[in-house]
């Protein structure tokens, strides 16, 4: 084979691997699923073997810094009751309370709905309201002692299949990972020219 064929053949050669072994190793944070046993060697894809150490720093980061417990009280705080409370008084007196009645009897019906029923709501809504302004604080201390944001987050993420995970990181990051081997094959033909000249220079 001429010499100056290698200098041509080479960076072609080195795009192929490099491409491949970029693919491999997108492959590979996937696959395989299960542990396969290759001359003594486990073989496993990194997401399927370090699922549940993904699972607990996801839950560690989630907790320590996206949604803290002191978030979730800020939240709570910010919840105006007044709206929802006088929406499901006025559900539970009307639909499935006496108003429902009533509204059968001649000449009542009214008079329940113009007078009786808004007083009975702005008095009960009131009531309620401040009741639970009241104990906002304790609502909120049982809160923080019952709910366990870490470990919460740490049981869904390991729920989630690994199957799943796969599916949705491709399809987020598909561009990506074929930036990525194109790199690899763009790498492997440059080390390919780099080869060639080399054998030129030497022979």
């Amino acid at each position: 084979m001429p010499k100056y064929a290698f200098f041509f053949i080479s960076p072609v050669i080195g795009a192929v691997i490099g491409w491949f072994t970029n693919w491999l190793a997108i492959r590979m944070l996937f696959r395989p699923r299960k542990p396969v046993k290759i001359l003594g060697w486990t073989l496993q894809g990194v997401i399927p073997r370090r699922h549940n150490q993904l699972a607990v720093r996801i839950a560690e980061t989630v907790e320590d810094r996206l949604l803290t417990q002191e978030d979730l009280e800020k939240a709570m705080s910010g919840v105006q009751w007044h709206e929802e409370v006088n929406r499901v008084i006025k559900k539970v007196l009307h639909d499935r309370g006496p108003g429902g009645i009533i509204e059968k009897i001649p000449g009542l019906s009214q008079a329940w709905k113009r007078v009786v029923l808004p007083s009975l709501q702005e008095v009960l809504g009131k009531e309620i309201v401040r009741f639970l302004d009241r104990y906002r604080n304790s609502f909120l201390a049982r809160l923080r002692d019952s709910v366990n944001i870490r470990e919460i987050v740490q049981n869904k993420v390991q729920q989630f299949e690994v199957e799943a995970l796969e599916s949705l990181v491709v399809e987020v990051a598909r561009k990506e990972f074929a930036h990525i081997q194109w790199v690899g094959a763009i790498t492997g033909a440059l080390i390919g020219v780099i080869q060639g000249i080399i054998f030129l220079l030497t022979t």
